[in-house]
């Protein structure tokens, strides 16, 4: 295996801003693992044990995370792997965004964040459980199914907060109106 300087490939992962808030972009990214193999010949780095990568509000926690790379160095996919491999960022609104699956893949070139087993999307108390969400970063468009027929797609939406009514306006009883000229 060759030795290479591990800042290089860290620098290879600015990519990774495609799906986190604008403010995340110039931040610098932070990868810590148990151990890390470089296999430029193929392209990959691959980080094993308590990963864990920062950038910004951006934060992934996994048991192993594979980064693939094309003949120009840019990243291709990122493959995580957890029980579970979890995110959550801060979205261009402030909104936490979490996510968690045994598998978490996001590839670059179709802007498309996948999410396997036991996965659930978090943003705001809006929460999709299902085996199997995709989630195009470009777009937003959202698609969630199970990889098996009897697994079924779970979505919670919070309810709405109400206002306290204005105590100004009231509303008029019904049968009774301020013309009421009954006589008793």
């Amino acid at each position: 295996m060759k030795t290479v300087n591990p800042v290089i490939y860290l620098l290879l992962l600015l990519p990774l801003h495609c799906w986190a808030a604008d403010s995340d972009r110039d931040q610098p990214i932070n990868i810590e693992a148990d151990q890390l193999e470089i296999r430029e010949q193929d392209n990959v780095s691959i980080y094993n044990g308590n990963v864990q990568l920062v950038q910004g509000s951006l934060r992934m926690n996994s048991d192993r995370m594979v980064i693939h790379f094309n003949d120009a160095n840019e990243l291709t996919l990122m493959e995580m792997t957890g029980n579970p491999a979890k995110f959550q960022q801060l979205d261009n609104e402030q909104q936490l965004i979490r996510g968690e699956a045994e598998q978490i893949d996001y590839s670059d070139l179709d802007s498309l964040l996948i999410l396997r087993r036991k996965a659930s999307l978090d943003q705001d108390g809006n929460v999709i459980t299902s085996d199997l969400i995709r989630f195009n970063t470009a777009t937003s468009g959202l698609e969630a199914g199970g990889l098996k027929s009897n697994v079924r797609t779970t979505v919670v939406i919070p309810a709405r907060k109400t206002t306290s009514p204005d105590p100004e306006q009231s509303i008029p009883e019904t049968g009774q109106s301020d013309t009421d000229t009954s006589n008793d």
